[in-house]
């Protein structure tokens, strides 16, 4: 990643963004977006055959969708680690995978409201990336503030359409039906 200059169009100066850090800050969370995917799909799998089926459906291809905004992102800003972050993130969940214990099928169970609430951080990790970047906009014009507040926007809903999920489900989960 390059970094900008010091001045702006107007010859004002301005905040210079520290392009190695952005980078590796961008990176980190594309990482966490690969795998993350990779855990909205077995959350998917999860609840195949269940009302909450196409909600999980929507949630990887909204996640998909968040993948290719940042991977375009990140390619506007020059980096050239991108396709190396990937390589390791495939790996990643290629091993993640072959863990018996990282699917959780028992949908009543404890450990799935675990996976949502930690399905729901991921996304909450995810939102304050866009806000983050959001903040940089200025120091950075190859970053789309509205692009940003639109991914933001989307992350909030996507919190919210879990917290339903996790709010519709846990009487069955916790609660003694007798």
């Amino acid at each position: 990643m390059s970094e900008q200059p010091h001045t702006g169009t107007d010859g004002a100066p301005r905040d210079r963004v520290q392009a190695d850090k952005l980078e590796a800050y961008m990176l980190g969370h594309y990482l966490g977006a690969l795998s993350g995917v990779r855990l909205f799909d077995e959350a998917a799998r999860t609840w195949s055959g269940t009302p909450y089926e196409g909600r999980f459906a929507q949630f990887v291809d909204d996640i998909e969708n968040d993948i290719e905004h940042l991977e375009a992102m990140i390619d506007r800003l020059g980096s050239r680690r991108r396709a190396v972050a990937k390589a390791i993130g495939t790996a990643t969940g290629i091993t993640s995978r072959l863990n018996p214990l990282s699917r959780i099928r028992e949908r009543a169970g404890i450990a799935a409201h675990g996976e949502l609430e930690m399905l729901q951080s991921l996304v909450v990790a995810k939102r304050s990336m866009w806000l983050t970047l959001l903040q940089l906009v200025p120091a950075e014009p190859r970053l789309d503030a509205e692009e940003l507040r639109r991914l933001e926007a989307d992350a909030a809903d996507q919190y919210h359409r879990l917290r339903a999920v996790a709010e519709e489900t846990a009487r069955d989960r916790f609660l003694d039906r007798d």
